[in-house]
């Protein structure tokens, strides 16, 4: 199974990314990983398949599918017929749960409600359920909610709360995995770039600290990412300054420079890509604060 890594990038007023699905249409989406835990929620019709890591499912009205961080996973959908179907994918940043966790060591989460049985687990899911749907309904309305982003925010701890307090494993650990998946010395890897981002990072000097040839390093890189070192970093720079662009007055060039671009014209290179404009017009046009008009 070929797969790749995905750069999961969050929302700029609060700290997941929602995605709505609605298509009765075939759909594929190939085998895939990422660093954020992710929630497979469907509202209505069906799932044919979703692959988590050796694990097949077919998730229908109401099943919740958690995917913990670094599993890989696909999801295949054929044509629906009657009902519509309906999905919500959420995607919480691993880092988000990390610096909310009070113990240490690897974070995991079981939680997929498909033949569960358990009395006590079909409350807990009940309870995700109606905060999920919470979650959906906030977000869909959030064009018509001056305040939507503090509610976003607001359901978005109380998600975690409700993961730790009833999913968490407690004995939590990597799974092994063959050559074809992801290794520990790739996490080791995209460890130490989103540690150092913000440094003046060159291919020698993280091979140097990894104790790799930089050759292997870039071949290696690329293999299992599918993207360049330098494009990993670019993006893990662009996701952090991002949320500065949106949520804070700084000056454009600030928010380069501190988020290891070295000047403003790399940044806005970088951004342009993704964006297909600069920092300063996305900025103006999708500001997600605004002053209040106090004389209405």
């Amino acid at each position: 199974m070929e797969y790749k890594y995905e750069l999961v990038q969050t929302d700029a007023s609060f700290p997941l990314k929602i995605i709505v699905h609605s298509s009765n249409e075939p759909a594929n989406i190939s085998a895939h990983w990422h660093d954020s835990v992710e929630i497979s929620y469907v509202l209505s019709g069906m799932i044919d398949h979703i692959y988590v890591d050796g694990a097949n499912y077919r998730s229908q009205a109401g099943d919740i599918v958690l995917i913990n961080s670094n599993a890989i996973h696909s999801f295949s959908l054929s044509k629906a017929e009657g009902e519509e179907r309906k999905a919500v994918t959420v995607l919480i940043p691993y880092e988000f749960i990390k610096e909310n966790d009070p113990g240490n060591g690897l974070i995991s989460f079981d939680c997929i409600s498909i033949w569960e049985a358990n009395e006590q687990r079909l409350r807990h899911f009940a309870e995700l359920r109606e905060l999920l749907n919470d979650l959906v309904a906030a977000y869909l309305n959030r064009d018509q909610d001056l305040f939507a982003p503090i509610h976003l925010t607001a359901l978005s701890y109380k998600l975690i709360y409700v993961l730790f307090k009833y999913f968490k494993k407690t004995n939590a650990f990597v799974p092994v995995r063959d050559s074809r998946k992801y290794s520990e010395r790739l996490s080791l890897i995209m460890g130490y770039i989103k540690a150092n981002y913000d440094q003046n990072l060159s291919l020698n000097a993280i091979a140097e600290v990894l104790g790799l040839s930089s050759e292997y390093l870039a071949r290696f890189f690329v293999k299992h990412t599918g993207v360049t070192l330098f494009q990993y970093i670019n993006a893990i720079r662009l996701e952090r300054a991002f949320r500065d662009l949106m949520s804070t007055d700084q000056p454009i060039i600030q928010i380069a420079l501190h988020h290891g671009f070295p000047n403003e014209k790399s940044f806005t290179r970088v951004f342009r890509q993704v964006f297909q404009t600069t920092p300063h017009q996305y900025r103006k046009e999708n500001k997600t604060y605004a002053k209040l008009d106090v004389s209405k």
